[in-house]
């Protein structure tokens, strides 16, 4: 049943610094049967300009929802309610939104009293309607206006730009131009990137090694290598098509000529691509061959010496060129103990770790393997300081977890079930009664807080000791590179990490702060990689920066030297990987971001100040990581981001 939520006014105005409305009238709101809270919002700037809703309670703690639509369009925002219980991060895609965070303290409806409408710091200042805002206890229909957003190439048809490809021939007259070069790298660099000016002992494989004053990785040969790398080399740019067809300008048939461009995920959802679309109509039924042989011209001309993680396998079987390798469906379990942290002590994850290493099998003598990646940015590490021992307590279902956990305070308080009780607060009659969910067991006492943190250190060694141990089982030659969490967000992070040959996280900043890599790198043993990074600009045709944001291709090239070249001067730090080699799709990719972070932008034309920058850093990081010469010094004019 549709409940309305009245508003003082439609339009809300926010400067560059962001900032928040609180609705008023929160009494007269009734939660009971209400499972969605439904937005109809139109932003106003040629931007991105995300709607932020925070959910508080009496404690004035919140939950907040970042909620991004696509610009100067009335879209229809539903916003599950279950959701409310934080054990989602992401949520799934609507027609007309984007990207949608969840952060903050988990909150039930019984618990709201104030709820505020706002936005983020931006670039300009912004605006947006709320046409309604209302409860209803059924999902929304996600109507849409009529109109196109995006030409037959697959760019912003909305706005124009320099460097913006107007016509079919010119499209084809480019990338045709584009083969037959054939570019290496520098002779004073090895086949595999390695710096020949400096050689240890070579294994035949990737290895790491300290010369006394810093980490480096060795190439295959011996010779010193700095990690130089790029994300998603791949030729698909992979948009959302379900339900906002109409705002595409061009949708040919799904025959044989483009079938390609079409794709179908597990989940049913449907894609469209346009950089794949592009490629055909230049190179036709060759057109992977072409793309390979184009993107490894480019890949040496630029000096990437690394290909980054979700790259095209057929690309590193063809471009003998090292890469890394991300490994495919980390191991989980039917119960799970917080978002996506197993039943770490089950042996269906124990199973699951076996099966996960098997894939390694393929690729145990390929040299050009650097390493392997076992995740990327787990769920559970974005909630911070996490006590998962107490999630653990509070779950409903029976876990092998719980029983581990018993046992142990079993030992600890040899057994004696009033010494338990006295130290923990309560009055249980026996261990086995801990089965029972406790809510909010920290709480108890002090000695409850401080046995529940230990056994969440205990819960994460375990977590990570299965799963490296299975790969190692399976893969002695190339190197463990970690987990890529995505911040430290817990020193619980580094329980078990000893047990990769990399510590790798990814950093998105306007340079690696230095004395958080050498901190990393100390509280780990481990040398340090960056997994991602980037950087946008507002002057061509996306509507995001992505998470760092600058003004020009210019100023994106400034900010790639001086990002790199003073992360190889950091004794600690052994590479970094630029995400990703492709602009993002103007409407979106699954998730919803549509950044300007490319390479080279949906026709497959590079960026040719920003390329000029990265050329430049890479030809010095060697000089640079040895001491021969100073890191770029000239910073960038950063923006705030436009994206999340």
């Amino acid at each position: 049943m549709k409940q309305i939520i009245s508003l003082e006014h439609n339009k809300f105005e926010f400067s560059k610094a962001g900032g928040e409305v609180f609705l008023s009238k929160m009494d007269e709101i009734n939660w009971d049967n209400a499972t969605f809270l439904v937005c109809i919002v139109e932003t106003q700037n040629e931007w991105l300009v995300p709607l932020i809703i925070k959910f508080y309670n009496s404690q004035g703690d919140y939950l907040q929802v970042h909620i991004g639509a696509i610009p100067q369009t009335e879209v229809v925002v539903g916003f599950p309610l279950s959701a409310l219980d934080a054990q989602n991060v992401f949520l799934p895609r609507t027609p007309g939104k984007l990207k949608t965070l969840v952060s903050g303290t988990k909150i039930s409806k019984s618990e709201i009293t104030r709820i505020s409408i706002g936005t983020c710091p931006n670039y300009q200042s912004q605006s947006f309607n709320i046409k309604e805002i209302y409860l209803d206890s059924e999902e929304p229909n996600y109507l849409l206006p009529e109109k196109k957003l995006v030409d037959a190439y697959g760019q912003d048809k909305t706005r124009d730009w320099q460097g913006k490809t107007k016509k079919e021939e010119e499209l084809l007259a480019y990338l045709q131009s584009q083969l037959g070069k054939k570019s290496d790298f520098p002779a004073e660099w090895s086949k595999y990137g390695g710096w020949r000016k400096r050689q240890f002992k070579g294994t035949g494989f990737f290895r790491t090694e300290h010369d006394g004053q810093r980490w480096w990785l060795v190439d295959p040969e011996g010779y010193a290598f700095w990690s130089a790398g790029i994300d998603c080399v791949r030729p698909e740019v992979q948009g959302l098509l379900d339900g906002i067809e109409e705002f595409y300008e061009w949708l040919p048939d799904k025959s044989k000529e483009f079938e390609d461009m079409y794709y179908k995920d597990e989940k049913g959802m449907h894609y469209v691509d346009f950089s794949l679309a592009n490629l055909i109509r230049a190179y036709g039924e060759e057109y992977k061959g072409s793309w390979i042989e184009m993107t490894t011209d480019r890949m040496k001309q630029w000096r990437f010496n690394t290909i980054g993680n979700w790259s095209s396998l057929d690309f590193i079987k063809e471009a003998n060129i090292p890469y890394v390798l991300p490994l495919k469906g980390f191991p989980s379990t039917e119960k799970t103990i917080f978002r996506d942290f197993p039943d770490a002590f089950s042996q269906e994850y124990k199973a699951g770790a076996v099966n996960f290493a098997k894939q390694l099998e393929e690729y145990n003598e390929d040299p050009y393997m650097v390493g392997y990646f076992l995740t990327n940015e787990p769920l559970w590490a974005f909630a911070g300081d996490i006590n998962l021992a107490e999630e653990l307590m509070e779950k409903k279902e029976t876990l092998d977890s719980k029983f581990v956990f018993i046992e142990k305070m079993k030992e600890k308080y040899k057994n004696d079930i009033q010494a338990f009780n006295k130290s923990w607060n309560v009055n249980l009659q026996q261990f086995e009664d801990l089965l029972i969910p406790m809510k909010s067991p920290s709480t108890c006492s002090k000695q409850a807080k401080l046995d529940l943190e230990d056994f969440t250190k205990e819960l994460i060694y375990q977590y990570t000791k299965v799963v490296c141990d299975a790969v190692k089982e399976i893969d002695e030659h190339h190197l463990n590179l970690g987990m890529r969490y995505a911040w430290i967000s817990t020193e619980n992070i580094f329980e078990g990490s000893k047990l990769f040959d990399v510590f790798t996280l990814n950093n998105y900043s306007m340079v690696p702060n230095e004395t958080d890599i050498t901190d990393v790198s100390k509280k780990s043993g481990l040398p340090v990689l960056i997994g991602e990074f980037h950087f946008g600009a507002i002057d061509v045709g996306l509507p995001s920066t992505g998470l760092k944001g600058v003004t020009t291709q210019a100023e994106r090239a400034k900010a790639y030297r001086y990002y790199i070249e003073n992360a190889a001067a950091m004794s600690n730090l052994i590479g970094t990987h630029y995400f990703t080699l492709n602009d993002q799709a103007v409407l979106g990719r699954f998730d919803g971001e549509n950044f300007q972070i490319g390479v080279v932008d949906i026709c497959h034309r590079p960026y040719e100040d920003f390329v000029d920058g990265i050329t430049v850093a890479h030809e010095r990081i060697y000089s640079v990581a040895s001491g021969l010469e100073s890191p770029y010094s000239e910073r960038a004019k950063e923006i705030p981001r436009i994206g999340f």
